[in-house]
């Protein structure tokens, strides 16, 4: 017992139309005749809102990368103004420390 022909010719025709729906779902088409005008527009309209928040998602990473590279800087800045700072120190000790052997000599 094979399969009954009916079934095999509705099996392809269902298959058929699958890939032709499937064609036009991947080539972002809306066949205007086979769908109603009020759908194609809510359609479009989802597609307008979905590249608007695409965008709106593109310029928000855009924002927090340059705060990143922001906050790079400043940790930059801390480390350099540190070492600044210990440099800076160091000589001032070393020049009291310089100023009390001249005082000393010229006190003997």
């Amino acid at each position: 017992m094979g399969v009954p022909k009916i079934a095999l010719c509705c099996l392809v025709i269902l298959t058929v139309v699958s890939l032709i729906h499937c064609a036009n779902l991947k080539t972002n088409t809306i066949n205007q005749g086979g769908v109603d005008k009020s759908t194609a527009q809510l359609i479009e309209s989802l597609r307008h809102q979905i590249s608007t928040k695409e965008e709106e998602l593109q310029k928000a990473e855009k924002v927090n990368k340059n705060f990143e590279r922001m906050i790079q800087l400043v940790n930059i800045l801390g480390q350099v103004d540190s070492f600044l700072t210990d440099r800076t120190k160091n000589m001032i000790k070393k020049l009291a420390v310089l100023a009390e052997d001249k005082t000393a000599n010229i006190e003997d």
